[in-house]
């Protein structure tokens, strides 16, 4: 199949974390035989590369709520010019790139993360753009069963994002005395590095904590083969927005790293440590534990053993439309 991608974010140099698991599923496609073409936010689009599309649209005013509508309309008109040549278009993110293959005929396949379902929400967009794709023919995929159910969509594919097995298993551990607990995450309100933070002093085992933002995927692999915990401190927002599933939750679990994270969104649904969200002291107990009992990084490695890119964009594509 010749098979379009449209994302708003793309890695724009080798090692960029942006969208890196877009880039992944696309790898995944051509590995299976597929030609892809890929339509993405270009380097200079500072909606999508600074910060996060739904915090800078929530501060940003009319100004950037007018460069979203304008991005939105030319990344409309590449998919019509392109999309006469695919066989199935993948969209990352229903707005605005599920939005943007509407004036298409080419199947579609929509692929929700949790930034998208929440703003949309908050607009009192989700159910009115949720009819559209449906009335357009287009199945859509949410990565955890929490957004399926505030989209209250029944008949939606579940699947969380893949990641590429092989890679974190050969990452080789190389833990700091005393040891590394790792917040890898965007420096924005919803990840709650505040949380860590302030969890810190109530940890009674001597651990040095590291906090990294922007880092490159080769940095990244160095932080997880000195970490002993990466913490997901997420929270909800005032706004009743939070996570859909951290692709570094998985990735950490993939290099045999033990994941503590908040009882939030999809995260309550991977096998890590729950704690209770924006509590510090039961992150501090958790921390704790888990350096005291460390799990096996093997059982880690298997419990993700069905997430591989592969398998996952296998999975999807078996529910797609077809032409």
């Amino acid at each position: 199949m010749i098979i379009g991608v449209i994302t708003t974010s793309y890695p724009r140099y080798p090692g960029d974390p942006a969208g890196n698991f877009v880039a992944a599923q696309v790898e995944a496609l051509r590995a299976l035989g597929h030609t892809v073409e890929v339509i993405a936010a270009g380097a200079d689009e500072p909606l999508f590369y600074r910060g996060g599309a739904p915090e800078l649209l929530e501060r940003g005013g009319v100004r950037t709520l007018a460069g979203a509508l304008a991005f939105s309309a030319k990344l409309t008109a590449r998919v019509v010019q392109r999309a006469h040549s695919w066989d199935l278009a993948i969209a990352h993110w229903l707005a605005p790139s599920a939005l943007a293959a509407l004036p298409s005929r080419v199947p579609l396949l929509a692929i929700a993360h949790g930034g998208d379902v929440h703003t949309l929400a908050r607009l009192h967009l989700l159910q009115p753009v949720l009819a559209l794709l449906r009335l357009r023919g287009a199945r859509i995929a949410f990565v955890s069963e929490d957004l399926r159910a505030i989209a209250n969509v029944t008949d939606a594919i579940v699947q969380p994002m893949g990641v590429d097995l092989e890679h974190f298993a050969r990452i080789a551990a190389s833990a700091t005395t005393p040891p590394t607990l790792a917040v890898i995450a965007r420096p924005v309100p919803i990840k709650g590095i505040d949380v860590a933070r302030a969890a810190m002093p109530y940890v009674t085992t001597p651990a040095q904590l590291v906090i990294a933002s922007d880092i490159t995927t080769t940095e990244r692999d160095a932080l997880l083969a000195r970490t002993s915990i990466v913490l997901i401190p997420s929270r909800i927002l005032a706004n009743g927005r939070t996570e859909g599933t951290p692709l570094v939750a998985l990735e950490a679990l993939a290099a045999g790293v033990p994941v503590i994270a908040s009882r939030v969104g999809g995260l309550r649904e991977l096998p890590v440590t729950l704690v209770p969200p924006d509590d510090c002291r039961a992150l501090a107990v958790a921390i704790d534990q888990v350096l005291a009992h460390a799990p096996n990084p093997d059982d880690l490695r298997a419990s993700v053993a069905s997430r591989g890119w592969t398998r996952v964009t296998e999975r999807l594509l078996a529910h797609a439309p077809i032409r």
